[in-house]
């Protein structure tokens, strides 16, 4: 079993020689995001993801654009994605999952470590989709040398049975809540289910790991996405700390299902005013392209 957190201001990291065998055993039939496609990725079989059971690295460099809690940051980006979001700024690399370096997974939790010696704050996974590489990040968190601040970005599609895995190992998640409900999930990203499965998800994460919702505010989807987003997050998890990304920039695909235009100041501020009358922790900015 993971080590469990006893304080969040002090997670604890997977033991040493642990090397994720929870996580390996989930490849065999691969249960690790809600797609459940039973694929055995040990052998080389691919789901929707496009993953087998290597992690590359598509690229890193450190930011200071994110929230302030996890700034300085290491962003590292991995390959492969369970979601097909038409707006996704990190298409179509993300959507190669051979794409990039395949480092050793020991010597690179060295190198992530000294990283974080040289005054990095967080080690910010994304992607494309980490918690489909949490067998890598496990490996990362038992080689390292001293307890790596890893923050996972992710679309919350996972399984109950990553979130367990990862209990003590991910310090913090930045959780994008993308859609307000089904069909917006369905016709933009290609993802059944998807209210459901992050509305768990994000219970369970609160109150166990410190956690960020990001919500990025689409064009023309304040009423279907923004309202309920934000509304279920102030009657379910009070206080949540909420992010609203309002510098939507077309990327990829995204003038295909009518996104390909900026918000418009009046949506812009009508999102504010809503976000306004809610129990929320909330803060709104840009984003690294806008």
């Amino acid at each position: 079993m993971p080590a469990r957190v006893t304080r969040q201001s002090e997670p604890q990291v997977a033991p040493q020689g642990w090397k994720g065998i929870p996580a390996q055993k989930l490849l065999k039939r691969c249960e690790l995001c809600e797609w459940r496609c039973g694929v055995d990725r040990t052998a080389g079989q691919r789901g929707p993801c496009g993953l087998g059971i290597e992690t590359r690295i598509l690229r890193q460099y450190v930011s200071v654009t994110e929230e302030l809690e996890v700034i300085p940051a290491l962003r590292v980006y991995l390959g492969g994605c369970n979601f097909r979001c038409r707006f996704c700024d990190t298409a179509p690399d993300c959507l190669e999952p051979d794409r990039g370096d395949l480092p050793d997974p020991g010597t690179y939790a060295h190198e992530l470590a000294g990283a974080v010696g040289r005054g990095v704050q967080s080690i910010s996974v994304l992607g494309g989709e980490p918690t489909l590489h949490a067998h890598t990040l496990l490996e990362w968190a038992a080689a390292a040398p001293t307890p790596l601040p890893l923050v996972v970005n992710t679309n919350l599609y996972m399984t109950g049975e990553v979130l367990e895995v990862l209990e003590g190992v991910v310090t913090r998640y930045l959780a994008d809540l993308k859609f307000g409900n089904d069909a917006c999930a369905q016709r933009l990203a290609g993802v059944p289910h998807y209210s459901d499965v992050v509305r768990r998800n994000l219970t369970w994460i609160a109150g166990r790991t410190p956690l960020i919702v990001r919500h990025l505010l689409m064009p023309g989807h304040l009423e279907c996405c923004l309202r309920p987003v934000a509304e279920w997050l102030a009657a379910n998890l009070p206080g949540t700390r909420f992010q609203l990304y309002a510098g939507f920039v077309p990327c990829w695909q995204a003038g295909t299902v009518g996104l390909g235009r900026l918000n418009s100041r009046e949506e812009v501020r009508a999102a504010l005013d809503l976000l306004d009358t809610l129990d929320l922790n909330w803060r709104a900015g840009g984003n690294d392209k806008a």
